[in-house]
């Protein structure tokens, strides 16, 4: 019987730590592609960088837009724009809008701040 109860007990143990990390992993997965939509929508100008600050905070949380995580969904939702919206012959005044909106969504959420400080912690400047 002791054994019995141990490998129910470690089962137990196993399937509750499976089902915590699929919860984690549909709640990140929810949180990545909602911050994917607001900004696709920021870059085609639907909104200012204070209106998807407030909406991404509201939506998310803070902890998620603390990780690194969130950085690299805001350079690839950048990129991405990048590669939508500048064709072959673009101008100079269509690069510098795109960099002064991604120039803006850092500053909101304080994206270079807070890498240019980790980066010093860890002993790289």
């Amino acid at each position: 019987m002791d054994r019995i109860a141990a490998v129910s007990v470690v089962l137990g143990s196993a399937a509750v730590a499976a089902a915590c990390f699929f919860i984690l992993w549909l709640r990140r997965r929810r949180a990545r592609s909602l911050i994917h939509g607001l900004f696709q929508d920021y870059f085609a100008e639907s909104y200012a960088a204070e209106e998807i600050g407030r909406r991404v905070r509201a939506s998310v949380g803070r902890r998620f837009t603390g990780g690194s995580e969130f950085f690299a969904e805001a350079v690839a939702a950048f990129q991405h724009a990048v590669n939508a919206r500048l064709p072959a012959t673009h101008t100079a005044q269509d690069e510098a809008k795109l960099l002064r909106q991604f120039a803006a969504l850092k500053t909101e959420f304080g994206l270079t701040d807070r890498y240019r400080i980790e980066g010093w912690r860890a002993g790289r400047e």
